[in-house]
Formats: structure tokens, sequence, C-alpha cells
């Protein structure tokens, strides 16, 4: 692990749709890193494989999941995508958690927000 916890700005977990703190989605991963290499250490090392080779789709609703657990990261004005290999905690605010969770709702019904197949 080459970044720092204080340079998190989202965390994916393997399976997921949205970030841990539900701000981000698998498709905002796609739209800011789109064919971008996952990053490997802080010395410009990367991994030979991209974020989208990252993400899936679901065949019928067209959601995007990841299939790896990764950190998005912001060093020196830059952004960068790393593989979890640590149990980093990012923290948001509840209130903007529990937003999100309603817009979800609205949008995708009570399947997406309980977890419901």
């Amino acid at each position: 692990m080459s970044y720092k916890e204080n340079e998190v700005v989202a965390k994916f977990t393997k399976g997921n749709h949205q970030s841990n703190c539900k701000k981000y989605t698998a498709d905002d991963l796609l739209e800011m890193f789109d064919q971008t290499n996952v990053t490997k250490n802080a010395l410009g090392d990367y991994y030979d494989f991209t974020v989208n080779e990252c993400i899936t789709h679901v065949d019928l609703d067209a959601v995007a999941l990841v299939t790896k657990d990764l950190v998005v990261t912001s060093e020196c004005d830059d952004m960068f995508v790393y593989l979890n290999n640590g149990n980093i905690e990012v923290e948001c605010s509840l209130e903007e958690a529990y937003k999100l969770l309603l817009e979800y709702k609205l949008a995708f019904g009570n399947k997406w927000v309980l977890g419901i197949d």
C-alpha cells in the first residue's frame, strides 16, 4: 500500500455499486478514470489492468459493480486508483449518506436500498 490515509477520497468494496460512504458510484469511476491503469505504488508503477477492467455491468439494469476492492486518492492535485489491501475507514457525514440513500430509494426502489435481488 503506497497511499496515505489522509489522501483517501473514496473506498469501493468488491461487489458494490457505490463507494462505502455512498458519495461516488462505479459509474463515477468509469467517468473519471476511463482506460486508466490501476496504480501499484508511489513510484509511478501501474498494474497491467485498467479501472474499466475492475468494473462489470449487471445485464438487466446496466448497473456497474466493482470487481475488486479499490481506493481513490487525491495526491498533489492528481487522483489515483489503487487496489485496497488495507482496512482504511473513510468517513462521510450521516446527513449526506441519508440524502443519497433517499435518492437511490426513489430511483431504484427498495430492492437496491435494502440489497435485495
